[in-house]
């Protein structure tokens, strides 16, 4: 059978018999908790039965203590394939059934939650279902018949099929319920190509060998976080005058604090950290330092690296997802190794990183502090900075890491063919020591040079990075200010030197514009002051004066969106990339040739419209011409124009998880484009550290971790390796640095 999407057409593999399998278990752990590699290790775990069928057979149910089916052995010997949905789960099963049973395991497995999330669709079997629209849904009553059956009582035992029996058969169907299902939605979904089937192939065995936890550190660091959160609980109790007994008492905490004279809207760290940049009296600043201490998050991650090791070698397998984001991008949960703590500046002064984690053992609070003075060796704090270092090598082994330089900075002015930062950057990989693309950035925004804006002026950061950060994929006064805010940036302090180097077309066009945007009541008018604001949209401006190609990026792709929508079947390129509306779906041919998926794309009828706010009508804004016929319709909006259509489409809310309609605006166009082709870029560093002998352990988004014998390799081996760019990645200026250590760091 042949399918095609988009320009691509590969071959499904039917000729291959398939196994559509089902597995229910018990066990005392929650899978949540501890991940399916522990949960299939604990001796508390067994398969109570497997529904599968072979071929086009019909459906047959193995049940626990029974041998395995002659007829599925000899499918498996003979090559079958093993198809399932979260097939990780599946495969581990049949893994224990050999060890336990000398069951006969599949080599090869496909996963129709992986072929879900490769064309935008909902990952989990009940949201598939609903969003295919199966015939055979999954059964909304296995909730309680899971419950029932594969957790444990408050007594410790487990509830036996003769316990409930019309339940287990209930259970039973259930079961079987999940294969029919699994199966038509296969069957409505197009299979992964052969590469991608390697690439997921690849995230297992990178799954399997997993990243090693320092055990002992870890457990000595949670006996040193209950001990310093008892002393910062006696210290909050003295300040307070009992007032608040605990750290954690929040609501306690913000009366107390709203009664010594300091206004705050609540205790959130955003709002602490503003309180105590003000000028407070001394005691209400140690109290909030106390709280913002003990209410560090770096013990959670510690807990949950313990919780998900096994108790074998300490490993954490299974912690990265394949295609979990749309773009293609592999996901990290359990640990969430994507999201470690940043430490702070002053901690990658340290250069003993073992005698910290020998203090660390120590589980002693105040030797901490001692060892490290008041700041640095702030218990809560410290483990926070050292959280990444609680992974580590194996005996005789060592991790080499290596991370891709500013990777969607250059992708992104690679897809747009903004020449001028191609040549900045690889001028830049040529010769380290030139100004990097924050210096010139800033110094583009600000009529300077790069002589004037060295490392360490405060505007490459300010201006330089923050910009770079927060423009590249259509950003406004909203982006700047929330990427300001996260590195510390007075924005009220930055007008200054902003207006007085602007272009003066400029500041008009800003000033109308913050009258525009405040006369409709935007949200950034009220989260900031003029000034700030004004600073945002000047720089954002300058930004944009210095990126024309980027900028004309983002309208091509919508214009081709809305193109490939109005003439179904033709296909719409811009740059490398293709688009093309088909089988109900807006594909982007990416220049991997991997294909990006777009569900049931739409066109929505917009609108130029004013609203009435406060009394008085707004400037014109884009509105859907279905909001603003109702607001029209009650006198709150007069239609005046009307406008381009606005493209949707619907995927999976990155936040809420649900299958929403999103618009396909520019930027979110060029976002997931670059995002997915350095994807594809980071795919093929792992093929290359693989090829070179570097066995990855870990990756995140731009970074590869990779465990080797002491003597083998080095860093800068490794990121050469990465750096040897497919051929479709022709004239992409990208470089790689990294390290090599006993212990992972923040590179």
């Amino acid at each position: 059978m042949i399918v095609k999407a988009a320009a691509l057409t590969w071959t499904r593999d039917d000729i291959v018999l398939n196994i559509h399998a089902d597995v229910e278990s018990r066990s005392r752990l929650s899978i949540k908790t501890v991940g399916a590699y522990r949960y299939w290790d604990d001796p508390s775990t067994e398969p109570l039965m497997m529904a599968y069928r072979i071929g086009d057979e019909p459906i047959c149910l193995w049940q626990r203590g029974e041998p395995q089916p002659a007829g599925l052995r000899q499918a498996i010997a003979d090559g079958a394939v093993l198809v399932a949905h979260n097939a990780e789960f599946e495969l581990l099963a049949f893994r224990w059934l050999k060890r336990k049973a000398g069951w006969l395991i599949p080599k090869k497995f496909r996963c129709t939650a992986a072929m879900a999330s490769a064309m935008a669709l909902p990952r989990d079997l009940d949201s598939l279902g609903r969003a295919l629209g199966l015939r055979a849904q999954k059964d909304k009553d296995g909730e309680r018949l899971i419950k029932r059956f594969c957790m444990p009582r408050r007594d410790g035992r487990f509830n036996e099929p003769e316990d409930f029996p019309l339940d287990y058969e209930r259970f039973k169907a259930y079961c079987v319920r999940d294969v029919e299902a699994e199966e038509e939605a296969e069957m409505r979904m197009l299979p992964l190509s052969p590469d991608e089937q390697s690439v997921y192939a690849l995230g297992q065995v990178i799954n399997d060998r997993g990243l090693r936890i320092d055990r002992r550190s870890a457990y000595a660091a949670l006996r040193l976080a209950e001990r310093a959160n008892r002393k910062f609980d006696r210290e909050m109790a003295q300040l307070t005058g009992n007032a608040v007994m605990k750290c954690s008492e929040v609501g306690k905490l913000h009366v107390w604090i709203n009664d010594q004279g300091v206004g705050v809207n609540s205790t959130a760290k955003p709002e602490l950290l503003a309180a105590l940049a003000a000028d407070i009296p001394s005691h209400v600043k140690r109290v909030i330092r106390l709280r913002l201490a003990a209410g560090k998050t770096s013990v959670s991650k510690i807990k949950a690296m313990l919780a998900r090791a096994s108790s074998a070698d300490d490993r954490v397998r299974g912690g990265f997802v394949y295609h979990a984001a749309s773009t293609g991008r592999f996901q990290s949960f359990g640990v969430n190794f994507a999201n470690l703590p940043r430490p702070r500046e002053v901690f990658k002064k340290l250069t003993r990183p073992d005698l910290l984690f020998r203090v660390i053992r120590s589980a002693d609070p105040d030797l901490l502090e001692f060892l490290y003075g008041p700041d640095l060796g702030s218990p809560m704090h410290l483990l926070s900075d050292a959280v990444r270092g609680f992974i580590w090598a194996a005996p005789k082994k060592k991790l080499v890491v290596a991370d891709y330089s500013g990777i969607e900075g250059v992708v992104i002015a690679w897809l747009a063919g903004e020449q001028w930062k191609l040549a900045a950057f690889q001028d830049i990989l040529d010769d380290p020591a030139l100004p990097d693309m924050y210096r010139r950035t800033a110094a583009s925004i600000m009529s300077m040079s790069t002589d004037e804006i060295d490392r360490k002026h405060p505007l490459r950061q300010s201006v330089g990075k923050v910009s770079e950060l927060a423009f590249g994929f259509g950003g406004g006064v909203g982006a700047f200010a929330s990427m300001a805010r996260a590195y510390g940036v007075d924005l009220d302090a930055l007008y200054g030197p902003v207006y007085d180097r602007a272009d003066d077309l400029d500041i008009l066009a800003a000033e109308k514009r913050y009258k525009a945007a405040l006369s409709r009541n935007e949200r950034t008018t009220q989260a900031l002051s003029q000034a700030a604001w004004l600073a945002c949209e000047l720089i954002k401006r300058g930004w944009r004066n210095a990126n024309p190609a980027i900028q004309q990026y983002w309208w091509a792709l919508e214009h081709a969106v809305r193109d490939a929508l109005i003439h179904q079947g033709e296909i719409f390129r811009v740059g490398d990339c293709s688009y093309l509306v088909k089988g109900g779906y807006l594909w982007c041919q990416l220049p991997s040739g991997r294909p990006l998926a777009y569900a049931k794309p739409r066109l929505k009828a917009q609108v130029w419209a004013s609203r009435l706010i406060q009394g008085a009508w707004a400037e014109p804004e884009v509105m859907e011409r279905d909001d603003a016929e109702r607001l029209a319709s009650e006198g709150k909006a007069l239609i005046k124009d009307k406008s381009f259509p606005k493209a949707t489409a619907l995927g999976v809310d990155s936040t809420t998880r649900q299958f929403v309609r999103f618009g396909l605006y520019g930027g979110l166009l060029a976002e997931n484009n670059t995002q997915a082709v350095a994807r594809d870029i980071l795919v093929n560093g792992m093929r290359q550290a693989e090829d070179g002998n570097y066995a990855v352990v870990g990756h995140i988004y731009d970074e590869l971790i990779t465990e080797v014998d002491r003597g083998f390799g080095s860093p800068e081996e490794l990121s050469k390796l990465i750096c040897r760019l497919p051929d479709w990645a022709r004239g992409l200026p990208l470089g790689a640095d990294g390290y090599e250590a006993k212990r992972y760091r923040k590179g």
